[in-house]
């Protein structure tokens, strides 16, 4: 009956919100790098919005963000890298999404379009305001990172280490085994150990399609070691690509070559690869330390790259030249990507609707809210710099909203705040509203690191009571080795006991596991379904 009324009412409250027309909507598309992060944030406003809303990201990848962001014709089959013929700039998506950002050409051919729309001149070198009509909003760090299925090797910092030479070189294929002399002569004992007893070519694992990982990872090797991987090799075709490397479609398809395939190597953004449980490679950086992207992550080594790097002042100018490789710091990841949201400043012409247009900045300005981006650092990323956050608040600002008295209706009503009344306001995001069946980061990400602890002392104690079960056995068999005939029938029955005992101690160990594994099939059920 509970659940029935429960139905009844919502139902009801989509049926009067429908018929209101109030279905507020935003969609975004591109890089698929921060996508949970982005459908994370999108499924709080969706939960926490009084009137029914619906935001939608498509992964899809930074160019094809870029692509559809800056709505070009279809007779233009790659706007990102240059060469613009424009006909019209209209955008197929709301926002768009990359970990590069939009490439010179394409900036200015946009500017240029929309002021020949309104009449005027365009001039790359005027950097008012009115003649820019994009900007770059940089919301979160991640790094890309290189990792390896090597037999025998552990993950960390005492795992395999190696230099842009060195990676240069094995994706080049110049160096095609892992036993190669150039390579273990650099590893620990217990690395050099493993390497030399291995046999069979390296499995040399790369992207089928163009991607800001494979942007980033050429582009390292090219400063790095320009004499191993030339500058025509940077963010190159599937055919430019040593004959020995074999293609992997996507991330999953990466992770896949990687696991299925002993002895492999390829490159991931970090936190897929962390989530995976993939062993990492330690690479050595620009301060000369070996690390693990992970380490750097957890000691501030990733947001240290933008503190070191340089950005435009303003989010709508051309950012084209901003990377963040290998930037100084003893902790710094060497190969550190931003992602970035792309908005046209004349979006009051794209989305008619004011609802949507102030649902779409309220949900900007989540990228740079902890208690909404708070929980994407847990998925592996960290917030830029104050100063870029800054410059990327600046320009939201800088949007032509076109608010009726120039304020947003939206607003945000937090979890540790409350906002009498006007927390049950129609155009108010609430913290203290929330679903049984929606998914709590923190809540799952507890359990489960809770049932891996339970999980791993079973396994614990299982190990120990084989131990035990070992030193019985070899002490019962040395003193029915060395008794008389007179005591051997005592012996036969202790003997049988201690089967008896054995058997019992086994099946508790694996009965203690087996519960654990319920218990885990539980909690997800409770926690991702709601049931």
């Amino acid at each position: 009956m509970k659940i029935a009324q429960a139905a009844a009412i919502f139902l009801a409250s989509i049926s009067s919100s429908l018929a209101d027309g109030e279905v507020v909507t935003i969609h975004g598309s591109g890089t698929t790098n921060p996508s949970k992060c982005f459908w994370h944030i999108m499924s709080l406003f969706e939960e926490q919005s009084l009137i029914t809303t619906r935001l939608t990201y498509r992964a899809v990848g930074s160019s094809t963000g870029g692509l559809e962001f800056l709505g070009l014709d279809n007779s233009i089959t790659d706007p990102i890298t240059g060469n613009v013929v424009v006909e019209s700039h209209v955008p197929h998506n709301d926002f768009g999404a990359g970990d590069i950002p939009i490439k010179k050409d394409s900036y200015h051919a946009l500017n240029k379009a929309v002021q020949e729309q309104n009449g005027k001149v365009y001039s790359e070198e005027n950097t008012g305001s009115d003649n820019l009509h994009m900007v770059h909003l940089p919301f979160a760090m991640s790094s890309v990172s290189f990792f390896h299925s090597i037999p025998g090797i552990p993950d960390g910092s005492e795992g395999i280490k190696l230099d842009a030479c060195d990676l240069a070189r094995i994706f080049n294929g110049k160096v095609q085994q892992w036993s190669d002399a150039e390579i273990v002569d650099k590893q620990s004992k217990d690395v050099q150990d493993v390497l030399k007893n291995l046999d069979g070519a390296i499995y040399v694992s790369r992207r089928v399609e163009g991607s800001s990982s494979t942007k980033s990872i050429t582009q390292f090797l090219n400063a790095k070691c320009p004499n191993e991987w030339s500058e025509d090799l940077v963010d190159s075709k599937l055919d430019d690509w040593h004959v020995s490397t074999h293609a992997c479609q996507g991330s999953a398809g990466m992770t896949a070559c990687l696991k299925n395939n002993p002895g492999a190597i390829g490159y991931l953004d970090s936190g897929h690869g962390w989530s995976k449980e993939l062993a990492e490679v330690n690479v050595k950086n620009q301060d000369g330390t070996y690390l693990t992207s992970r380490y750097a992550h957890e000691n501030g080594g990733i947001s240290d790259a933008a503190s070191n790097g340089e950005v435009p002042d303003r989010a709508d100018l051309d950012w084209s030249d901003v990377n963040f490789l290998n930037k100084a710091g003893k902790n710094t990841w060497p190969i550190v990507v931003m992602s970035y949201v792309y908005v046209r400043k004349d979006v009051n012409r794209f989305m008619q609707n004011v609802d949507e247009r102030g649902l779409m900045k309220l949900f900007l300005e989540a990228l740079y809210d902890e208690e909404y981006f708070g929980n994407c650092k847990k998925l592996g990323f960290s917030a830029p710099p104050k100063d870029v956050v800054d410059i990327a608040k600046e320009g939201i600002e800088s949007v032509n909203w076109a608010f009726l008295d120039n304020e947003n209706m939206w607003s945000f009503e937090y979890a540790h705040t409350t906002r009498k009344i006007d927390g049950m306001g129609k155009y108010v995001i609430s913290g203290k509203r929330k679903s049984l069946a929606g998914v709590n980061i923190d809540d799952l990400a507890g359990a489960e690191a809770k049932l891996k602890g339970d999980v791993a002392y079973l396994v614990d104690v299982e190990a120990k009571l084989k131990s035990d079960i070992e030193y019985l056995t070899n002490a019962f068999d040395d003193m029915m080795q060395g008794v008389d005939g007179e005591f051997s029938f005592s012996f036969k029955e202790a003997a049988e006991d201690r089967d008896r005992t054995e058997a019992a101690l086994v099946l508790a160990a694996l009965s203690f596991t087996m519960w654990s594994c319920v218990i885990v099939g539980f909690v997800v059920k409770k926690f991702v379904f709601g049931k």
